[in-house]
C-alpha cells in the first residue's frame, strides 16, 4: 500500500466516523423534538392559518438574522466542533377563538457530547444523559422544564416591570 493509499484510507475512516457522529446527533435531536411534540401534545395537522404551515417550526440559527424556519429538523440542525450541536424550535401560540393575535414561542436546544455523556441545554437549564445511541433518552424532566418556562414567560402582563419579561421570548405577533 502506497503512502497515498494510506492517506486515503485514513481520510475514509475519518469521514465515516464523522458522519456516524453527525448521524447520532440527529438521532438525539429527533428524540428531543419528538419528546416535546408528544409531551406538549402539539397538533400534527395544519393549523389552517394564512402564512402558517405547522404548529411547530424547526429553526436554524443564523448569526446575523437570528432563527430561520426550516422544512425539516435535519435542515435546522447545526453541528459544531467538539461534539456540539444546536437547533431551535418554535411553537405556534394563538389567542382563542379566532387565532388572533398569534406568534411563535422560540427557543434553542444546545447539545454537547463528550464520550458517552450528552448534555442538553434549553431555556437556561442543562440536562445530562447517558448517550448510548441504542436507547431512548428519558426526556420528561426536559419537557417539563420547557413547558414550565414557557408558562412562566406567559405569566407577565404589560403592566409588569420590563425586567420581568422573558428574554428570548418573542412577543411580536405574526403578520397576517
Amino acid at each position: 500500500m502506497s503512502l497515498y493509499d494510506q492517506l486515503n484510507s485514513a481520510y475514509t475512516t475519518q469521514v465515516h466516523e464523522n458522519n456516524s457522529f453527525i448521524d447520532q446527533n440527529m438521532i438525539f435531536a429527533e428524540q428531543i423534538a419528538n419528546a416535546l411534540i408528544n409531551f406538549l401534545e402539539i397538533p400534527q395537522k395544519n393549523p389552517d392559518l394564512k402564512g402558517v404551515e405547522s404548529y411547530l417550526q424547526y429553526l436554524r440559527l443564523d448569526r446575523e438574522k437570528g432563527y430561520l424556519a426550516q422544512e425539516s429538523l435535519a435542515q435546522a440542525l447545526s453541528h459544531f466542533p467538539e461534539g456540539k450541536f444546536q437547533f431551535g424550535l418554535g411553537l405556534l401560540l394563538a389567542a382563542q377563538p379566532d387565532h388572533h393575535p398569534r406568534q411563535f414561542a422560540t427557543f434553542a436546544i444546545d447539545g454537547d457530547r463528550d464520550g458517552d455523556r450528552l448534555k442538553v441545554g434549553v431555556l437556561g437549564k442543562e440536562f445530562e444523559y447517558e448517550a448510548a445511541t441504542q436507547s431512548e433518552l428519558d426526556l420528561k424532566a426536559l419537557c417539563t422544564h420547557v413547558f414550565d418556562d414557557l408558562m412562566a414567560g406567559l405569566s407577565w402582563r404589560i403592566s409588569d416591570e420590563v425586567e420581568k419579561t422573558r428574554i428570548g421570548f418573542d412577543v411580536t405577533p405574526l403578520e397576517d
